[in-house]
């Protein structure tokens, strides 16, 4: 394969991947809201913070918020856990509303080797399907946008 028909290729797919509205239109994940964008980016930082996620990356200009939480599974020997990524992007509609599309990955943490010896390593899961999960964010996020 060329070097310009594996370009053409990526570039065909990519745009197959951001048009394909099974991935992009997922109710839960997408919610229209009836304040600016600017406005809503705002609350949805401060929302965040006071719920005790952690705020890993910002960019106002493009409307990006990332943040992660923790949870460590309780079991009495245990060091595992899991870490779930939240990806927001708040975009300006035309008519002065904005558009939120949230999506969660899961990163789990797992034990391996021996008793004696153990070693930790992180297993990425991919995007979180579960609409309760979601429900749970927009829970505490949308009435703080209305």
């Amino acid at each position: 394969m060329t070097p310009q028909s594996h370009t053409l290729l990526l570039s065909f797919l990519s745009i197959f991947f951001w048009i394909n509205p099974a991935s992009a239109q997922n109710p839960e994940r997408t919610k229209t809201i009836m304040i600016p964008a600017d406005s809503a980016y705002t609350k949805i930082v401060q929302a965040l913070h006071e719920s005790g996620y952690y705020i890993d990356k910002l960019d106002r200009s493009s409307g990006f918020i990332q943040t992660s939480v923790y949870n460590k599974n309780t079991g009495l020997f245990s060091n595992e856990g899991d870490t779930k990524i939240s990806n927001f992007l708040v975009s300006p509609l035309s008519d002065g509303t904005a558009k939120i599309v949230l999506n969660i990955f899961l990163i789990e943490r797992r034990r391996g080797g021996s008793f004696d010896s153990p070693n930790y390593y992180d297993e990425n899961k991919g995007i979180i399907r579960d609409d309760k999960i979601y429900q749970q964010i927009w829970n505490k996020i949308l009435p703080l946008l209305q």
